[in-house]
């Protein structure tokens, strides 16, 4: 087998500028020559070759024109959501649900299908793929790859479910992306499923989440931290596993043998229909991120959360606002992702999108290989 290892944005275009002006196109309205050589402070003779090379590859397109005065009316440009697409897919232990989005990160079809957790490493790559088929059916853009969001730990390095030392993990070990990539012949990324949700995120609102953390609450809890613009992944690719900090000493016993695991009483809550308790667990989590990474954004997302999320986001703003009382100049904005059950999924199919089209940035800890 071939192995294909990604390159960055790059690698494949012609700097960081088509990439720059990409993402302004990204948010939607027609822009000019002007408008974008005053954002990117770069020359109106540069954006002109620029928009040249992006609309040869149909990326950009002309879309219309608007006069304001005397002289030749300024030509407008836009992105072509339709010209590119990806696949995401969000693996868990009882389910995969998986979608399609555009350039633009816009979700044109979903789909999802139950598995079973003892699911054999074969057959689990056998559903991934019959997922990423009949997704691959809808839109007509050029098909860039698949992503795929999971519960940790990720190694997104090297593509690998590392999972739980137990006997009855069946995947743990196991080279999804390898073996995802043999089967598709498609580029494939892997990588947790928090920070799938957060580039997700950032990808559909350029520039307001450069320092941000996104609190997902799926099975478990997670986290995952933009800094500065860039993703912050860790020593080991495990940068945000905040279920496992300790928030009751002599708490409820949780599986990694200490008690009281952020993630563990966050269940025990859940479990009991508890969810103001619940609610205030996860409150304690954002609090402690917020003191410990000093961002001035937090995304919840999570079918748990969206479940209780009045409750929720009560609870979590209360926390700050007590928290942080003695140091007013902080303000911390806390939002709730707009992307509903497709969170993970869509933010595993921007990781393409990002990848291939992306601002390139530096990353802290090791990128996806």
């Amino acid at each position: 087998m071939s192995t294909v290892k990604p390159t960055g944005p790059l690698d494949r275009m012609a700097g960081a500028h088509d990439a720059a002006v990409l993402e302004v196109a990204r948010h939607g309205e027609p822009v000019s020559r002007a408008g974008l050589a005053a954002a990117l402070q770069v020359t109106p003779q540069a954006i002109s070759k620029i928009l040249s090379r992006l609309g040869e590859r149909g990326l950009i397109e002309e879309a219309g024109s608007v006069s304001s005065g005397p002289g030749k009316p300024t030509t407008l440009y836009q992105i072509v959501p339709g010209s590119r697409r990806a696949i995401g897919l969000h693996l868990t232990r009882s389910r995969v649900h998986g979608v399609v989005a555009d350039l633009t990160g816009q979700v044109l079809e979903r789909r999802e299908v139950g598995i079973d957790r003892q699911l054999p490493v074969p057959e689990l790559i056998g559903a991934l793929a019959a997922l990423a088929r009949e997704l691959a059916e809808h839109g007509n853009g050029h098909l860039l790859g698949v992503g795929v969001g999971m519960p940790g730990p990720v190694d997104s390095v090297e593509g690998i479910y590392r999972g739980a030392p137990a006997p009855d993990d069946a995947w743990q070990g196991a080279s999804l992306r390898s073996l995802l990539l043999e089967e598709l012949g498609l580029p494939v990324l892997l990588d947790h499923d928090s920070r799938a949700a957060l580039v997700g995120e950032s990808w559909s609102q350029p520039g307001l989440l450069d320092n941000a953390a996104l609190v997902l609450a799926e099975d478990g809890l997670g986290a995952a931290l933009r800094l500065d613009g860039a993703m912050v992944r860790g020593a080991h690719s495990r940068a945000g596993e905040v279920g496992h900090t300790v928030v009751r000493m002599g708490g409820v016993p949780c599986p990694c043998g200490r008690r009281g695991c952020a993630q563990a009483e966050y269940l025990a809550a859940l479990e009991t229909s508890d969810a103001e308790r619940a609610a205030q667990v996860l409150a304690t989590v954002v609090l402690n991120l917020v003191r410990l990474v000093d961002v001035d954004r937090v995304v919840l997302g999570g079918r748990s959360i969206y479940t209780h999320h009045a409750t929720t986001m009560e609870a979590v703003r209360a926390a700050l606002e007590e928290g942080l009382r003695a140091e007013a100049r902080l303000h911390v904005e806390v939002l709730l992702s707009t992307r509903g059950i497709d969170l993970i999924a869509a933010g595993a199919a921007c990781e393409v999108l990002e990848h291939e089209y992306g601002l390139p940035t530096t990353l802290v800890g090791p990128g996806p290989g």
